[in-house]
Order: structure tokens, then sequence, then C-alpha cells
């Protein structure tokens, strides 16, 4: 009975809530994960032990390198997923952001991607320190949550969940509006979250089976983090159909006037290419040889 609830909930997020307001609001509670970083600090771990094993310095059997690399290109593929061009490409239509916007998309990206980076090795290494000593592997989030627990007691577990259901919440509206932008605009229907259903019926009616989609994917007996990981990997394989092009609309003028790349962005941009291409031709290969990292 839940799920018609759910799925509705989030339809009238998609419709209703601007995008500032998805992005500050679910941005902010997001924050709340600092929590791992406080928890890590209040654990007293062995920092010199700690990086030591973060960098790894000896080297690991083969099987062990091509699944060192597997879950390389994972987390490539989920920090550029290419879903989020068409959101933020399509969000930016409908807000009618100008180059007034421009500051706040380049601190979104050069403070917004090292901080959540950040997070992450702080969700890392507090199950380094409270897990990985009894043995005990992390396959859901209600695990992660424990080395807070340890740390900070029932103050830091309440906190965490916000920033979990900030994070996830979040993302699931950012997929759901992709898909909604990228199937309608494909197919050349009317589009656009600020349009009324009747006038953008499919628009609608595609969020909307999207969340009835997600939902009802949990109840099946699906590996929700294996799903996870060939999703991003898959992710991973399609980068270059998204990089590329919005590469050469950087190098538009007709497009981009005085704000199309210099010479110092297309040599930093022609060196990313590199990982993608790469994390590209090698997806599929790793997923067969690692058996999507098992």
């Amino acid at each position: 009975m839940w799920i018609p609830v759910v799925a509705a909930a989030l339809w009238l997020v998609f419709w209703r809530v601007k995008f500032a307001v998805l992005e500050n609001a679910f941005g902010l509670d997001g924050l709340a994960l600092i929590v791992f970083a406080v928890a890590l600090w209040q654990l007293s771990p062995d920092w010199g032990s700690l990086w030591q094993q973060a960098s790894g310095p000896t080297m690991p059997r083969a099987e062990g390198a091509a699944t060192y690399l597997f879950y390389a290109v994972a987390i490539f593929g989920a920090t550029m997923t290419p879903y989020e061009v068409f959101f933020f490409s399509s969000g930016g239509v409908e807000e009618k952001w100008s180059t007034k916007d421009l500051g706040t998309m380049r601190a979104n990206v050069l403070l917004g991607f090292p901080l959540g980076a950040a997070l992450s090795a702080s969700i890392m290494a507090t199950s380094t320190v409270v897990l990985l000593p009894m043995s005990v592997q992390a396959d859901s989030l209600a695990q992660t949550v424990l080395p807070v627990a340890v740390g900070l007691g029932k103050l830091g577990v309440a906190v965490a969940l916000l920033g979990f259901f900030a994070a996830t919440f979040g993302a699931a509206c950012e997929t759901g509006l992709s898909v909604g932008y990228s199937v309608c605009q494909y197919f050349g229907w009317q589009w656009g979250k600020y349009v009324e259903p009747l006038r953008a019926a499919r628009f609608h009616m595609v969020l909307l089976m999207c969340c009835i989609g997600g939902a009802g994917t949990l109840l099946t007996t699906v590996d929700p983090i294996m799903l996870t990981e060939y999703s991003v990997v898959f992710s991973a394989l399609a980068l270059p159909l998204t990089y590329i092009p919005i590469l050469i609309v950087a190098n538009d003028r007709t497009y981009m006037g005085e704000h199309a790349n210099g010479r110092l962005a297309n040599v930093l941009a022609t060196v990313l290419l590199v990982p993608v291409l790469a994390a590209s031709l090698a997806a599929i290969p790793l997923i067969l040889l690692t058996k999507a990292g098992q």
C-alpha cells in the first residue's frame, strides 16, 4: 500500500518544487553527512595506519587488480553520471539560467565535488575503523551508520539518517526528472515540470511510472547494491556519448559566445577525455572478468 504513497509524494515534489529548492534544501540537508567526519575524529583512529591502508602500498594479485579497476570505473561512472547532463541542462532551460548563474555553478563544482569526495572518504574510513576489525561487511545503509552510533551515539545516528534521506531523496528527484526529460525530448513530446499535467500528460506519466517502478523494484529479490554497481558501470560506458558533445558545444562560439572554451580549458578537457574513454572501453571487459566485482 505504501508504494502509491511514495510515488505520489515524489511526483508532487517533481511537479511543485522549484529546482532552487531541490538543490538548496536537499543539498544543505545532505551536509548532515559531515557527522561521519565528526564520528571519525571522535573514534580517534591510528591515522598513520589508516593512511597506509588507504594508499595501498602493496600490489594486489592479478585478479585483485582487476577488481580494483572495476570499482575504480564504477566510482568514475558514479561521479560523472550522464543523467546529470539531462537534468541540469533541462533544468537550466526551465529556470531560465543566464550568465549570472555561472558563479553558482562553478562553486557547485569546485566546492561541492571535493566536499562530496571528502564525505565519501569519511564514510569509508569510519567503516574501516569500526567494522573491518570485526570482519563485518557493510551491505546496507543500516550497517553503514553503525560506526556513527559507536562514535557519537543516538544523536549522531539521527543526524546521519537525515543526511541519508536528503541524499537518496534528492537523487531520486534528479534521476526521475532526467528520465522524463530525456524520453520526452527524444520523442518530441511536450515536457517541463512547470507545464500543467494536462498539457504535458506524457511527461508527468513518465515521472509517475518511474516513481512506481523504482519503489516496486524494492519489493523484488534484486540486490540494490549490485543493481547500483551495474548502473554506475554502464554509466561509465555511456560517458563519451555525453562528454564529447558537451566538449564540442563548449567550443562553438555560436552558442557560447565569449564563454567558449579557451586553450587551457581545452587542454584540461582533452586530458580528462583520456580516462573517460578508458573507463568506457574497460567497463564491459571488467564486468565479465571480475563478475561485477565479485
